[in-house]
């Protein structure tokens, strides 16, 4: 009969790895909802957006590297993210570092250590996550590079726009000044190719 008791990770690096994770993606969820009501307050209400569902996706990669912790406590010493709140384009500044060197770089190197320690599925799931922080780390850079530039509002070539109000949505180098829709300004509107994509709920 086959053996189908599951390897503990207890004691593991991979297990460490794991508590790091879940802790970085818990912060990381607190973190983007602050950005968020930073850059509404700055009227940057598509980066507000953005970063909501940022943090949404960290909330639930939080969730699965708490369940892949086994029934017992874990205690460790680990760092706390300063308490630096900037203006919207320094808060995607530090998103950018956090998606990349404690994101995708950091659980690239997870899963070779699961692999390392026969932990093939936890591995297969670092990967994943790593390729989300990697997508996530280059939405950031695009909404700082517009920030910078001033083209969050204002393109060389059409793009589809959609008002975060109501739903309407319009093509062109600009979106309307005031939504035909719901009379929200321009503001209001995101450009759906920066990478627009609601979590789903649930």
């Amino acid at each position: 009969m086959k053996n189908t008791t599951k390897k503990s990770i207890r004691g593991t690096k991979t297990e460490q790895n794991i508590v790091n994770s879940y802790l970085a993606e818990s912060q990381s969820f607190a973190r983007y909802t602050f950005y968020a009501a930073i850059a509404d307050k700055e009227l940057y209400f598509p980066v507000g957006v953005i970063f909501r569902e940022t943090a949404d996706n960290e909330l639930r990669h939080a969730k699965v590297f708490l369940k892949m912790l086994e029934d017992t406590q874990f205690h460790t010493k680990t760092g706390v993210d300063a308490g630096f709140l900037g203006s919207t384009a320094e808060n995607l500044e530090i998103s950018m570092k956090e998606e990349s060197v404690d994101g995708y770089e950091f659980y690239h190197q997870a899963a070779r250590t699961a692999r390392e320690e026969g932990f093939g599925e936890i591995a297969s799931h670092f990967d994943a996550i790593a390729a989300v922080e990697k997508l996530h780390h280059d939405r950031f850079r695009l909404l700082l590079e517009h920030i910078r530039k001033g083209t969050l509002w204002k393109r060389e070539k059409p793009v589809t726009w959609k008002c975060l109000v109501c739903g309407y949505t319009s093509v062109g180098t600009e979106p309307p000044a005031k939504c035909p829709g719901c009379d929200h300004p321009y503001q209001h509107y995101i450009a759906l190719e920066d990478g627009y994509a609601p979590a789903p709920m649930g």
